[in-house]
């Protein structure tokens, strides 16, 4: 009996014991690979904070949130080997859509649509290979079209109105 409340009691104790885990700010980037300061292996492992995904080989690696000051979410994505990779949405502080998109390797790649803080359209169109490509509507934030982003794009250059 006396070796089973031993057992309950460091059982309650380890259970107390606050976990700590790592931040961004716990972490130090050399050559492009994420360590602990006084580790020699990459970083492998899960952060949290306001920047919350996981580490592999010192990479970022798998889905990734990331937070605004007021604890609103500020974009969500993944990423693959240190790139970002697949679908990204990004929120204004108040939480309104900012914009959502895809990557591919790190590029922007497919159909990236942005929005105002009002939720009026910001501007769409597709990027090829991290560059703009084909049909791109953009506007002010009054309605008007903004010509610096409408218009057909080839290989991130306008090439017509």
């Amino acid at each position: 009996m006396r070796i089973h409340r031993l057992l309950m009691l460091l059982g309650l104790v380890v259970v107390s014991i606050p976990s700590f885990s790592e931040t961004m700010e716990n972490l130090v980037l050399r050559d492009g690979i994420y360590y602990l300061p006084s580790g020699k292996q990459p970083f492998s492992g899960e952060i949290t904070g306001q920047n919350r995904g996981s580490f592999k080989g010192g990479l970022r690696h798998g889905v990734w949130i990331h937070f605004h000051d007021n604890g609103e979410v500020k974009s969500q994505g993944g990423f693959k080997s240190g790139l970002k990779h697949g679908s990204w949405i990004g929120f204004y502080e108040n939480g309104q859509l900012f914009y959502k998109g895809h990557y591919v390797e790190g590029k922007k790649d497919g159909l990236w649509v942005s929005y105002y803080d009002d939720a009026t359209l910001f501007y769409q169109g597709n990027f090829e290979d991290g560059k703009e490509n084909g049909l791109w509507k953009g506007f002010n934030p009054d309605g008007t079209p903004w010509a610096f982003r409408t218009g057909l794009f080839r290989n991130g250059i306008k090439i017509s109105e």
